[in-house]
């Protein structure tokens, strides 16, 4: 029943909304758009809704054609009503709210909790109840998540949820997500407050390790109780707009990229928290919209579907992805090396949004690069070495299995174990058709073998985001030999998008125990590593780099100034010459220095530097931006 001493309310909102690709696998998230909006909101009885977008700029991080829905770009004012609709009906078309009359029928309630909220000064304590809610069935369109409701007046308080698989009416949809707060004025009014939306794409055909999401959140505030609101304000469309030129000469308090440098792209509390209650509220059914059965390119996507190498010579792959239950998916990658004239492919099966995390793979004849840093991109190697005859990787090849567990042992920190039973076999050159004149550097030679071990990893992340550290413990045996391994890696970042700064340091390190192989070792020198010298021309049974760099935007897209350091060593503990028959220097330390550019929205890279130890000399690197290698 309407209060009658509740006629009309006006308020201001404030949000941005984030469109981004992201790695469910990794976390990582790039960010592509970013938009930011002030609205005017008002409400007057009978249930006559207003919302005017006064302020909107945008910038593009990437280049993008990406339009919102208009829906995407304001508030919920209603608690959805009756029936919920995301993107003008292109998302989602209409799911029955579960405090709508005859949801009973539809849905399935649980009473799983009761909070009581302690209110400043002199108001009362407020008894809120938390209701799970799910469909009768998944087949058809339908709300997964939970309701807190105020036990005396029935008023929502707060909706977490997101939607069976029916729902999406868009086949790219692998799901949504949406938060929404009420905040209590006069001690009887619960009305918007904070309202966070998540929408995430796949190809829906193609299973490749990435996606896209639009994150958006908005905070409404500056609440005006029963201000009188001429009717003529709400005539016309329920959401209308100034014109450009003001909604982006609008003064906001904060700037463009602010809310995102103290936040970041990961995902917040509440929508991890979303994705956890969903999962166990929905057993064993699926919640993703996506197709269960898709082509599927493992990462580095374009290489494992075409790559040239003097490894593998022409190497063409495709694969299929199947899921086999709502936590448990398989996936089949295989291909033919030209060169080599063998088969190679990788089965993997997965367990996933439930802890621990398990996966297995199996794989027969799978290449794999010396470390510890690849030195370049799928695509570049692929075009280096078809045109310029330059191939910066070198690879020997796997048969085996590999099983790796993972637990979340607190948010922001992983404990991983990892079991590897394999079969190393060297790789020659496969494409120089005369030996005495080669048509690219020698292949370097690994050892043949059967390796078995057992690896512990952590990796954790403060609560900041700006430091990170990995750390593995490895012990096995390479057929009679033992080998044991410890590395580390901490890395700091600092980044403001709103200054166009950028600042990164990597500290990395490992030691090799026992009587390791040669493809265990560590090999330095060159791009991706000490820049200046040549490549991989420093190997060691130890070894530690320092990188570091600092970028700023010079002209926003188009260009991004670089200046950057390395320094490092590897060496050979017990002697002097390497299994791979080159001469090291003990203890031998190299140093670079170096400025670049960042091209094209900073996709592109063009880097000068120049080896300052002895045998240091100039060198041009052309690469891609880290973020965006595993799609390459």
């Amino acid at each position: 029943m309407q209060d009658p001493d509740f006629r009309s309310y006006s308020a201001q909102a404030r949000g941005y909304v984030h469109f981004f690709l992201d790695r469910e696998d990794t976390g990582e998230r790039i960010l592509v758009k970013t938009d930011q909006i002030a609205l005017e909101v008002y409400w007057a009885t009978p249930n006559r809704f207003k919302q005017r977008i006064v302020g909107l700029r945008d910038e593009k991080s990437l280049p993008t054609n990406i339009h919102y829905h208009l829906d995407h770009l304001v508030v919920v004012q209603d608690d959805f009503g009756d029936l919920i609709r995301i993107g003008d009906g292109d998302e989602v078309e209409s799911v029955l709210h579960p405090v709508a009359p005859s949801a009973e029928v539809f849905y399935d309630f649980l009473l799983a909790d009761s909070v009581t909220l302690l209110l400043p000064g002199d108001q009362e304590s407020v008894r809120v109840y938390e209701v799970l809610v799910r469909p009768k069935s998944f087949d058809i369109p339908g709300f997964v998540g939970s309701v807190f409701l105020d036990r005396a007046t029935k008023a929502i308080v707060r909706m977490s949820f997101t939607f069976t698989p029916a729902s999406y009416v868009d086949s790219y949809l692998d799901h949504i997500q949406i938060s929404i707060e009420n905040g209590l004025w006069l001690g009887k009014y619960w009305l918007p407050y904070r309202q966070q939306l998540e929408i995430r794409r796949e190809v829906p055909y193609l299973d490749i390790p990435a996606g896209s999401v639009i994150k958006g959140w908005f905070e409404i505030r500056d609440y005006e109780i029963n201000p009188p609101l001429p009717v003529t304000l709400f005539s016309g469309p329920t959401i209308s707009a100034l014109p450009e030129e003001q909604r982006r000469a609008f003064p906001f308090e904060e700037g463009l990229h602010e809310h995102l440098d103290v936040e970041g792209l990961t995902p917040p509390p509440e929508m991890q928290e979303i994705r956890r209650m969903a999962l166990s509220i929905a057993r064993d059914h699926y919640l993703t919209g996506v197709s269960g059965l898709r082509l599927h390119l493992p990462q580095p996507v374009v290489s494992s579907g075409f790559r040239f190498n003097r490894a593998e010579g022409v190497f063409l792959g495709a694969g299929l992805s199947y899921g086999l239950s709502p936590s448990l998916g398989m996936a089949v990658h295989g291909g033919v090396s030209f060169g080599r004239e063998r088969p190679e492919a990788q089965i993997t099966l997965s367990r996933g949004d439930r802890q621990p995390f398990l996966r297995f793979t199996g794989s027969l004849s799978q290449p794999r690069d010396l470390g510890p840093r690849p030195g370049i991109s799928g695509v570049l190697n692929t075009l280096g070495a078809l045109s310029l005859d330059k191939d910066y990787q070198d690879l020997f090849f796997v048969t085996g299995a590999r099983a790796t567990q993972t637990w979340v042992v607190r948010p922001g920190m992983e404990l991983g174990i990892e079991e590897r039973w394999e079969a190393h076999r060297p790789a020659r050159d496969e494409v120089s058709s005369d030996p005495t004149t080669p048509r690219f550097r020698p292949v370097i030679p690994t050892e043949r073998g059967n390796w078995r071990s057992v690896a512990l990893r952590m990796s954790s992340t403060t609560p900041w985001q700006s430091l990170t550290t990995a750390w593995q413990a490895l012990a096995g045996r390479f057929e009679d030999r033992s080998v044991g391994e410890l590395t580390g890696t901490a890395t700091f970042r600092r980044s403001s998008l709103s200054r166009g700064m950028d600042l990164l340091a990597t500290l990395q390190g490992g030691l090799l125990l026992g009587d390791p192989p040669v493809q265990s070792q560590y090999f330095l020198g060159g791009r991706e590593t000490i820049p200046g010298y040549e490549f991989r021309s420093l190997s060691g049974d130890r070894f530690w780099i320092l990188r570091a760099q600092a970028a700023r935007d010079l002209k926003t897209p188009w260009a991004r100034l670089r200046i950057f350091g390395a320094v490092g060593g590897a060496r050979l503990a017990d002697q002097a010459t390497s299994e791979t028959g080159r001469s090291e220097e003990s203890h031998r330390l190299l140093t670079s220095l170096g400025a670049g550019m960042g091209l094209f929205w900073d996709v592109l890279r063009l880097d000068f530097a120049r080896g300052l130890s002895g045998g240091g000399d100039w060198e041009v690197v052309l690469s891609v931006n880290h973020a965006f290698w595993p799609w390459l």
